[in-house]
């Protein structure tokens, strides 16, 4: 069998070298392929308590103990690390969330952060529901308004931007009418 080794793949989602594997061909070639990864992860510290990222973040032990985090709130899907706490609510983009579920997700966070823990808050890409909650979590504790808090996350999490969807959510459970071309307008 012929082995050929391609053009590396690289992914900025981490902060270190991942792995390399060879893949065998429909034509009987071994292909070898080399993960590379960068130090501009996305999961971004919004407090020394608070981190936002992505569900591939959930997934790296390394770099969850290189940041300190003691629990998660997964919004794509349940990863279980040694040491951390999870909860996973399923939370679909781009669709209103029921009021009990907010209240949950922000109640594990407020809980966690009690217990002296480092928080992630991870969705698949996080741009929209980890930032909700994320918005949802700093309103609540810093007794914010809800477009300071969307501009206090999105200054440290510069990809932020709820779904319309959710941040109506957001609106509705908080009791403010803040239309959601505002946070369109907002850097």
């Amino acid at each position: 069998m012929e082995n050929i080794f391609c053009p590396v793949f690289h992914l900025i989602d981490y902060m270190h070298f991942k792995k390399s594997f060879f893949l065998d061909t429909p034509l009987g070639v071994q292909v070898g392929l080399i993960l590379f990864v960068t130090k501009d992860d996305n999961m971004n510290k919004i407090r020394p308590w608070l981190y936002i990222g992505k569900y591939i973040e959930t997934t790296d032990l390394l770099l969850l103990e290189a940041h300190q985090i003691g629990a998660m709130l997964q919004l794509a899907e349940l990863v279980e690390q040694p040491g951390i706490v999870s909860m996973y609510l399923a939370v679909e983009d781009g669709v209103s969330l029921p009021e009990p579920m907010l209240k949950t997700g922000i109640d594990f966070v407020l809980t966690k952060k009690e217990q002296g823990l480092k928080v992630l808050i991870a969705c698949g890409a996080g741009i929209s529901r980890s930032a909700t909650f994320a918005i949802a979590v700093l309103k609540k504790i810093e007794l914010l308004s809800l477009s300071d808090a969307y501009r206090e996350i999105k200054f440290h999490h510069p990809v932020t931007m709820p779904h319309p969807a959710l941040w109506k959510s957001l609106c509705e459970y908080y009791r403010e009418e803040i239309p959601y071309s505002i946070l369109l307008a907002m850097k």
